[in-house]
């Protein structure tokens, strides 16, 4: 995302929360999170809360955690620009905060493939753009992921590509006209 505006990347914030009530979720989504902080990636928790009415766990915490990042990182002078990559219309608030709070920063919206940059925020982005499958793509996790400690870290199956994908680096290139 940085790259088409020659920015360099500063600081990637991941704000999740580790699903503790499945097993399977958790131990994938903790695999995950190891991955990610081994590339340098910062990790805010939330937690999940089970809701009796709708019968299902509810993530707590995350977007509140974008908010506060995204504002302190800025005050902090961590960054230029902001890439806020989330469809959620509930951003528009901290959208807001920042075009008031931080006048002399950039925010970008970034809506995942197949979803839209929520209306209500696009207002105080400086651009906004759908992430697209090319860029996804670019990012798979590899098979093995180098950790600190310098261990080999097993990307999960669930999370392993389809059967016969191949990274956009390694597909034979397209010849122009």
């Amino acid at each position: 995302m940085c790259k088409p505006k020659g920015l360099d990347l500063q600081k990637v914030v991941f704000c999740t929360a580790v699903p503790q009530f499945n097993e399977g979720k958790r131990d994938r989504h903790n695999t995950f999170n190891t991955a990610l902080t081994a590339h340098g990636v910062t990790i805010l928790k939330g937690h999940h809360v089970f809701d009796e009415t709708a019968q299902k766990h509810s993530e707590k915490q995350s977007d509140i955690n974008v908010a506060l990042s995204l504002i302190l990182d800025g005050i902090d002078d961590i960054y230029d620009w902001a890439f806020l990559v989330s469809a959620d219309s509930d951003q528009a608030a901290t959208a807001r905060v920042f075009s008031e709070r931080l006048p002399n920063k950039k925010l970008v919206g970034v809506a995942p493939p197949n979803r839209r940059v929520p209306d209500k925020a696009s207002p105080y982005f400086a651009a906004s753009f759908v992430l697209s499958r090319d860029q996804i793509e670019e990012a798979i996790m590899p098979a093995f992921v180098p950790t600190k400690s310098g261990a080999l870290l097993r990307r999960p199956n669930d999370y392993a590509p389809p059967a016969g994908w191949m990274h956009p680096d390694d597909r034979p290139k397209k010849k122009r006209a």
